[in-house]
């Protein structure tokens, strides 16, 4: 009985020698190392930011960003998510309003005009914002460049006082590797919208994940990383405190 005993523990132990250790492969993606890879045709001064601070009446206007590079950036989705950031809340007695628009070139008249009030938002409206264009119908043709803002406005009747963040969004066609890349079951789509330039798709993929994971700690660090990446070091900041 002793011999077979050993034989057993002998045989297991040549099991657990056998089996296969993860590879980097298998393992979980890291996000925390998305790097962001800038189109060659990026030129910038596309972006502004909400300069906040102190306007009539002694209202008082946090900054406010909206998350895009400083240059043109890309979307392969007819209908994708614009994000913007608020640094800190607005007073609960404040009249101020946030209000959204998307600009065609060829239109003045706005695709989208969205506004609502910040004082009743969580956090008083500080943190991190998402607009969905497929809420609002709004659909973004291929190879037009559209001007999109974000205004925290403190009087409607006075839009000379207005903090306006602005950014540019231009839709692509996905290239064929692109397409290859995320048809692949195993595919971590940020990353791979990152690797061919495409900003707007890899934020909302990243952000889709933090929705979904609210309270992950590394989803967090790696979006504040690509914030930082582009210049947006308020958001990042934030970002890494929640």
């Amino acid at each position: 009985m002793k011999i077979i005993a050993l034989i057993a523990i002998l045989t297991t132990a040549a099991v657990a020698q056998d089996a296969p250790t993860p590879t980097p492969a298998d393992a979980k993606p890291k996000r925390t190392l998305l790097k962001y890879n800038v189109p060659p045709s990026a030129a910038t001064g596309a972006r502004s930011s909400g300069d906040g601070g102190a306007r009539e009446k002694g209202e008082v206007l946090p900054k406010h960003a909206v998350l895009t590079p400083d240059h043109v950036a890309f979307t392969t989705q007819a209908q994708p998510s614009l994000f913007w950031f608020q640094e800190g809340p607005v007073k609960k007695d404040s009249a101020a309003r946030v209000e959204v628009a998307l600009i065609d070139p060829k239109n003045p008249k706005p695709l989208l005009k969205v506004g609502y009030p910040l004082a009743g938002q969580k956090d008083g409206g500080a943190g991190v914002h998402r607009i969905q264009l497929a809420r609002y119908k709004v659909n973004l043709e291929p190879n037009i460049e559209y001007k999109w803002s974000v205004a925290l406005v403190p009087n409607v009747k006075s839009r000379s006082q207005d903090s306006i963040a602005s950014g540019v969004i231009k839709r692509i066609e996905p290239a064929a590797e692109l397409t290859a890349e995320l048809a692949k079951p195993d595919a971590y789509k940020a990353s791979a919208y990152l690797a061919k330039g495409v900003w707007y798709d890899a934020l909302a993929s990243l952000s889709d994940e933090i929705d979904a994971a609210p309270k992950d700690a590394e989803l967090r660090a790696a979006r504040a990383d690509l914030l930082e990446q582009v210049g947006i070091k308020a958001a990042a900041d934030y970002e890494r405190k929640k």
